[in-house]
């Protein structure tokens, strides 16, 4: 009887030793971020920043010396899957797409079209849809790839990190394909730029300004930067804070602008399609540079409504650019007129490209000054005393 006690136990243990399958984690390649491009021939290039685990530096060591911790591969072809492949064959290792940060698509593939590349993204399942996604302002998606940045040891997650703090916020893939699914939104995606090197910098800067604006075919058909960008991701209900420097005639302020809404009502009268956008934030009083002493009521409301004024023009400003420039409804108007006129957008949505330039758009803010600081008027100078 303990014979086969022990025979059974024996059996047990055999069947438990050991996964004759199992993948260990020294059998993958980390693919950390994505570059995608259009080569002089015209093909499609793939550049991929594969993770050097030997390149690995302690925090105390710094990210910015010593041995690189990635290599950056690049394939050229006529699809994704093909060019995912001509990587794999350059690696003694399988290729791990499930902690990949970011994609760059280089200006150049971007002003073409990049529909039958975001078909792959939708059908491979190892794709995060919180992977962030830019455009590179005239440049390729490899050159973000090979940045050696003294922040991080992968550019592809500097982009991610930067993105996030920068005032434009974060748009990822998956916020791109809920775009490209709707009939009342078109496509817009941040784009990133590399700084020029100095003699005082060893390693080149990623910036993130701008927004590039994509047609229903995804090709890119222009861009807005600075304030307009800005003012294109408020409206659209992407921004969440920003600092605002306005003149006032008597000198200027500037703001720390947080919890940032939008609310857009459309209106159809007769053949005339009108869109109210309505904005609003609360304000911190970050540096004032007038006579106002903003801290008594009856001179920061006249303040907030003259700020409001100027922020509510340029905002008009930049949709009228938009509408008149580009014709890509990136704000979303037609999508508040499809949930508030259901039946009529029926017969607008075919057209919603010609419709859109010809909507009136009328912008108001309420921005609201809840900090004034620790002191109401500016610090007397000189010749304030004279």
């Amino acid at each position: 009887m303990k014979c086969l006690r022990a025979a059974g136990c024996l059996l047990v243990m055999l069947c438990l030793s050991g996964c004759w399958d199992r993948n260990e984690i020294n059998d993958y390649a980390f693919w950390i971020g994505t570059g995608l491009d259009l080569s002089e021939d015209g093909k499609l290039k793939k550049s991929a920043q594969i993770a050097v685990p030997a390149g690995f530096k302690s925090t105390t060591e710094g990210a910015g010396s010593g041995q690189r911790a990635n290599i950056v591969i690049s394939a050229s072809g006529s699809s994704i899957v093909d060019l995912e492949q001509q990587v794999q064959d350059k690696l003694p290792r399988r290729i791990f797409l499930g902690h990949r940060r970011s994609i760059f698509i280089g200006e150049r593939l971007a002003r073409k079209g990049i529909i039958d590349v975001m078909d792959q993204f939708t059908r491979n399942t190892d794709t995060r849809m919180r992977t962030d996604i830019f455009v590179v302002n005239n440049g390729e998606g490899r050159d973000v790839l090979e940045i050696n940045s003294p922040f991080n040891q992968f550019s592809a997650i500097v982009a991610v990190d930067q993105d996030r703090f920068c005032r434009l916020g974060d748009t990822a893939l998956r916020d791109v394909l809920l775009d490209v699914g709707r009939d009342g939104v078109r496509p817009s995606m941040p784009m990133v730029e590399i700084s020029p090197k100095n003699g005082q910098e060893k390693n080149e800067i990623i910036e993130v300004k701008s927004v590039a604006i994509f047609n229903r075919q995804l090709q890119m058909v222009g861009e807005v930067s600075g304030r307009e960008s800005l003012e294109l991701f408020w409206v659209k209900g992407v921004l969440k804070n920003q600092f605002l420097t306005e003149e006032t005639g008597g000198g200027t302020v500037s703001l720390y602008e947080s919890n940032l809404k939008k609310t857009i009502r459309t209106r159809i009268d007769g053949n005339r399609l009108k869109a109210f956008v309505k904005l609003e934030g609360t304000g911190r009083v970050l540096e004032n540079n007038t006579n106002i002493d903003i801290s008594a009521s009856s001179e920061r409301i006249p303040l907030e409504r003259k700020l409001n004024a100027i922020k509510a023009k340029q905002v008009e400003a930049t949709i009228k650019k938009v509408q008149l420039q580009y014709g890509q409804d990136v704000f979303g108007i037609g999508e508040e007129l499809h949930r508030e006129h259901p039946y009529e957008w029926k017969k607008l949505r075919g057209k919603w490209d010609q419709l859109f330039p010809t909507v009136e758009v009328s912008v108001t803010v309420k921005l609201k000054i809840q900090n004034t600081g620790g002191i109401g008027k500016r610090i007397p100078g000189i010749g304030d005393r004279a």
